[in-house]
């Protein structure tokens, strides 16, 4: 943009064409911010705008998620006669979608009176990128009735809503299309990425592979999508095993790529593939940056290298919540709950709010260490202090942390007031708690709600039957005997007293 804009400030009365070209020139750029001062300029210059110069500065709005000024520009716009130009339009439709306004875009949208595929893509794609895909398939819908024929950004938006949803059945209608025109899609990378992405999503890694194998061209984020997909499956072999392809292929991997392997690593529990990723990025001079930062913490920690993910966080100079998270958690898991719980305060002290991934990795920490009072505290506060509602795991920490104390009575009246309803676990962990201090009665809430739950094991039953054992009250360990007989439950020969 130097060289056009050195010719248009030398020129003494540049016209609209001019100006247009300008604006639209930065609204594409890097600085899309700048097209903004150069409008208002053109305005002072008393040249009127027209449709082109408003969908330029607009589009210039969507790129920099400057709301206000692209609603303020819009309704010039409107003002100015250009609210039905097709382009305006479209443009204005982008910028609500793109700062969240979805009400905006659909009424744009309602009022276009012959609405192009363009506009229909902006409508969907809006949507699907906010979380609402249930919202993108009707209007992909209303479309389709409409006889609009679907193009590759159609298609992207489409199975990325099938991905959200996990609608198998339609994505796989999509894929058909797609293969029925296979010569309108076969050229674009990204319909063959979004379809990857989609398979696995669904938990269909075989269909993954097959797009991938059917690919004539793969760029890396394609390699991607099917390595992530591996991860989220908990294929981590393949995961590997497809790395070392990507290798062979002379593909370089990227920050997504690195973070997949790491994950893959930190399950598996891998370090030495671990560190080689870890070497691989330092030679290829990756940034540490918070989100590759974290995956090493969270890979190192899984593979139980606790002092190595302490030297990766030190060295990650921008750390979001993500990233002291993982690290809370990483020293709670490893028994360092006062260097956890240290962590927390001053990640509070840096101004960011812990999310409820953060508390587990707190609550964890009270639990391993035995502190009951900060723990009750620290569970308190994720609701009064953060606006937190607890899950089922930070129940099952609190109850853990209660039972282990011999808080039994306490533990119990926090699960009959829970919020969402108790799992397996919840009730397992009283049990067990039962069994440690001996005390039959809540020993037989437990066991009774985890038949309700149908979930009543043998391992469960042997527990009463010794909590009942260490009372002395052989009645009612024979009586747990035939109801493990009568339920078909598996007989163990000799049950413990101790």
């Amino acid at each position: 943009m130097v060289l056009p804009m050195q010719i248009f400030t030398q020129s003494s009365n540049p016209n609209q064409f001019t100006w247009n070209t300008i604006i639209r020139g930065f609204s594409i750029s890097q600085n899309p911010q700048k097209a903004i001062p150069v409008f208002i300029q053109m305005c002072r210059k008393s040249i009127e705008p027209e449709s082109f110069t408003y969908a330029f500065v607009l589009k210039a709005c969507a790129k920099m998620h400057a709301f206000e000024t692209g609603k303020s520009v819009h309704a010039v716009a409107l003002k100015s006669g250009y609210g039905s130009h097709l382009f305006v339009g479209n443009t204005a439709i982008h910028i609500y979608s793109s700062c969240g306004d979805l009400d905006s875009a659909r009424k744009v949208f309602d009022e276009m009176s012959n609405p192009n595929v363009v506009t229909w893509n902006a409508v969907i794609s809006g949507y699907v990128q906010n979380g609402l895909a249930d919202e993108g398939l009707r209007v992909f819908d209303l479309m389709w009735l409409e006889g609009i024929k679907p193009n590759d950004i159609t298609i992207i938006g489409v199975v990325s809503a099938c991905a959200q949803k996990k609608e198998l059945e339609l994505g796989r209608w999509i894929h058909a299309y797609v293969n029925n025109n296979i010569s309108e899609f076969e050229t674009n990378i990204n319909v063959g990425t979004a379809l990857i992405d989609m398979y696995g999503k669904c938990k269909q890694m075989d269909l993954a592979r097959q797009v991938f194998q059917m690919m004539r061209r793969r760029d890396i984020g394609v390699w991607n999508a099917l390595i992530g997909g591996y991860v989220s499956n908990g294929c981590f072999i393949e995961a590997l095993d497809l790395f070392g392809e990507l290798e062979l292929n002379g593909l370089d991997p990227d920050e997504t790529t690195f973070v997949s392997m790491l994950c893959a690593c930190g399950h598996l529990g891998d370090l030495n593939i671990g560190k080689k990723i870890h070497l691989y990025a330092e030679d290829k001079c990756f940034v540490f940056n918070a989100i590759l930062g974290t995956a090493l913490v969270d890979m190192y920690s899984k593979c139980g290298c606790i002092i190595e993910a302490q030297k990766v966080f030190d060295r990650i100079s921008e750390r979001d919540v993500m990233t002291w998270t993982s690290m809370i958690g990483g020293l709670a898991v490893h028994g360092y709950a006062q260097d956890a719980l240290d962590l927390f305060l001053v990640m509070l002290d840096t101004g960011l709010r812990p999310d409820g991934i953060t508390f587990v990795g707190v609550l964890c920490a009270c639990s391993h260490a035995g502190f009951v009072d900060q723990g009750l505290h620290y569970f308190e506060s994720m609701r009064k202090e953060y606006n937190i509602s607890p899950k089922i795991e930070h129940y099952g920490c609190i109850i853990d942390l209660l039972s282990r104390s011999g808080r039994l009575v306490e533990a119990y009246e926090i699960i009959c007031s829970m919020e969402i309803r108790p799992n397996p676990i919840v009730w397992r962990a009283l049990l067990s708690a039962c069994r440690l201090h001996s005390n039959v009665e809540l020993a037989e809430a437990a066991i009774e709600n985890l038949f309700k739950l149908e979930s009543d094991l043998c391992a469960d039953y042997v527990l009463l039957s010794n909590i009942y054992a260490s009372k002395g009250s052989w009645d009612d360990v024979e009586k747990i005997r035939r109801k493990m007989e009568e339920g078909g439950l598996r007989k163990i020969p000799g049950l413990s007293s101790v």
